[in-house]
């Protein structure tokens, strides 16, 4: 009778294991960064990618509260945050201000990639002869689109890796994304930050950002 409760057990862990490895697209993407085979940000497929949303002072104020409570030593060793929260944490952190609100600022996960768009002062990409000419045709503020995901640089400081820029949707080549970072970056570009990416500030104990499922998932290390 033991040998066959034994057995039974066998079969149930082997009907887990396979269940495990079957949905492990779904479960994977949800863990820290740190678990071996999770390296790399993915989407978790069978969720569908968030809808655009506005971002707002009071979203923004919602993250940077999440972010806080994270930190509490009883707190879960993660937090989920809605896209437009955690865009406007990070437009707020960027520029020291959210977009006037004519700019209807918007924010969505598409895959595993934060996107974000907004609209920016033509004249802030410089040659304003040039530019200006451009703004006589379709207004000093042109649409921007920006998608990308997150990388924790060192304790205290993310960086924003963008991926993906259009400007009144046309795509901007990958090669010239620095370059346009570049102009709307405030200051120099900081040390140790990818060409292609935008600082950010967090907390010291946020260990991994990731956007999945729809999400934005914030992780803390564990001492």
């Amino acid at each position: 009778m033991g040998c066959l409760r034994r057995l039974g057990c066998l079969v149930l862990l082997a009907l887990l294991g396979g269940v495990a490895w079957v949905t492990s697209d779904q479960w994977r993407p949800l863990l820290p960064v740190w678990v071996p085979g999770t390296l790399a940000p993915r989407a978790i497929s069978s969720v569908p990618d968030s809808a655009w949303a506005p971002v707002t002072a009071a979203g923004a104020a919602r993250a940077e509260r999440s972010l806080a409570a994270l930190g509490d030593r009883s707190a879960l060793v993660f937090t989920s945050l809605h896209p437009a929260e955690f865009a406007g944490y990070v437009v707020m952190d960027l520029a020291g201000r959210l977009p006037p609100d004519g700019d209807s600022t918007q924010a969505a996960v598409i895959g595993n990639q934060l996107s974000i768009r907004t609209s920016l002062d033509i004249r802030a990409l410089g040659g304003s002869d040039a530019w200006a000419r451009v703004a006589a045709v379709i207004g000093a503020r042109t649409p921007l689109t920006f998608a990308g995901t997150f990388d924790i640089v060192r304790p205290g400081v993310a960086e924003f890796r963008v991926q993906q820029l259009s400007l009144h949707s046309v795509p901007v080549p990958e090669p010239l994304i620095p370059r346009v970072l570049r102009k709307i970056e405030n200051g120099p570009h900081p040390t140790g930050v990818a060409a292609n990416a935008l600082l950010v500030n967090v907390p010291p104990y946020v260990a991994d950002v990731r956007a999945a499922g729809g999400k934005i998932l914030i992780y803390k290390s564990v001492p």
